[in-house]
C-alpha cells in the first residue's frame, strides 16, 4: 500500500495518461450539513462553507465520516461540500495533481470553484468565510485551490500534502522557485486589495512514507514566500515572527494579520491526525488537526 513518493508519482502519472485523455474532466459532489440549523442562531446569518477533499482510495462519504468534520463543526453550521473523484478519471480515485490542468486558474479541475460560487451567489454562504481542506492528493488539490484562488478562500487545512506543482517542487529550492507559478495562477487576485486568504495550515506525519514529511515542509516553506508576497506584493521578508505552536510546529505571521503554520506529528504515518477510529488512514490518539484549524481561524471567521 505504501509506495515511495517517486514511484507513487510515476504510477499516478501513468494512470492520469490512461484515464484523463479518454474523457473530459468530471467531478461529482456530495453535500453535508445542508439542512442542519443551530439553536438560537439567526437564520438570516450567512453560513461558512467548507470544501472537503478526499485522498486516494477514499470515498467522499468515508473521508467526511472519518475526519469527523460534521460533528466537530456542527456548532458553526457550515455548508460542507465534498467533491469526489470518479474512477474513470483515476483508477485509484486520486486527484490528478500531476496534470498541468491542476496548475491553471482556468483549468478543468477548477470547476469546483463554480460549485462554491453557486452557494455564495444564492445568498446562503458568507463569501468571507469560505475554507478548503484535504488529505494526501486531496490536500494537494486543496493547496492548489487556496493558492490559485486567494480571493475565494479565507483559509486551508493541508493534511499530508505537498507544494504547488508537486512534480517540480521536490526540493525546498525548487518549491521556493515555484512560488511565482502559484502567484501567476492567482493573477491579479493575489493583490492585497482583493485577497481574502488569511490562514494556511500544513500538518504531516513524521513517519509518512506515502507522501514523505519533507514534502509538507517544502509546502510550508513555499507558503511563507507566497504569503510574504500576498500581503504587500513584495518578497521582502515582511513577516514579523515565528513561534512554536506545538511539537515540531511553527507559525509565521505577516503584516496584514495572515499566517501560515506547520505541525509535524511524531510517530504518525500517512494518517489523518485526530480522526475517528476504524479506517486505514485514522490516527485517533494524535492531535486533532481540525481543532487546531478551528483555533487558527477563530472558528471559521
Amino acid at each position: 500500500m505504501f509506495l515511495g513518493l517517486g514511484r507513487l508519482l510515476l504510477l499516478i502519472g501513468s494512470i492520469v495518461m490512461a484515464t484523463s485523455q479518454a474523457c473530459a474532466i468530471e467531478i461529482a459532489y456530495s453535500y453535508f450539513n445542508e439542512s442542519i440549523t443551530v439553536s438560537n442562531q439567526d437564520a438570516s446569518v450567512k453560513r461558512p462553507l467548507l470544501l472537503w477533499i478526499h485522498g486516494c482510495n477514499q470515498t467522499d462519504e468515508k473521508f467526511v465520516d472519518v475526519t469527523d468534520i460534521v460533528e466537530k463543526t456542527k456548532h458553526l453550521n457550515p455548508v460542507i461540500i465534498a467533491p469526489y473523484q470518479v474512477s474513470k478519471m483515476n483508477l485509484l480515485k486520486c486527484w490528478n495533481f500531476a496534470s498541468s490542468e491542476m496548475q491553471k486558474r482556468d483549468g478543468d479541475f477548477m470547476q469546483v470553484i463554480d460549485e462554491v460560487k453557486k452557494h455564495i451567489e444564492a445568498g446562503e454562504v458568507d463569501p468571507n468565510r469560505v475554507f478548503v481542506g484535504g488529505f494526501s492528493s486531496g490536500a494537494m488539490f486543496a493547496n492548489h485551490l487556496a493558492l490559485c484562488f486567494p480571493d475565494i478562500f479565507k483559509g486551508a487545512l493541508i493534511h499530508s500534502g505537498a507544494p504547488f506543482d508537486v512534480t517540480g517542487s521536490m526540493t525546498i529550492d525548487s518549491a521556493r522557485t515555484n512560488v511565482q507559478e502559484a502567484l501567476t495562477c492567482a493573477g491579479e487576485n493575489s493583490s492585497s486589495e482583493t485577497h481574502r486568504l488569511k490562514t494556511l495550515f500544513y500538518i504531516h506525519g513524521k513517519k509518512d512514507k506515502v507522501v514523505p514529511a519533507f514534502m509538507g515542509r517544502n509546502a510550508f516553506a513555499q507558503s511563507i514566500l507566497y504569503m510574504d508576497s500576498l500581503d504587500d506584493r513584495q518578497f521582502n521578508s515582511s513577516y514579523k515572527a515565528t513561534h512554536l505552536i506545538g511539537q515540531d510546529g511553527y507559525s509565521v505571521r505577516f503584516a496584514d494579520g495572515s499566517s501560515t503554520s506547520y505541525i509535524e506529528i511524531e510517530n504518525m504515518s500517512h494518517r489523518w491526525s485526530g480522526s475517528k477510529p476504524g479506517s486505514d488512514f485514522s490516527s485517533p490518539s494524535t492531535l486533532s488537526s481540525i481543532d487546531v484549524f478551528l483555533r487558527l481561524t477563530d472558528n471559521l471567521r
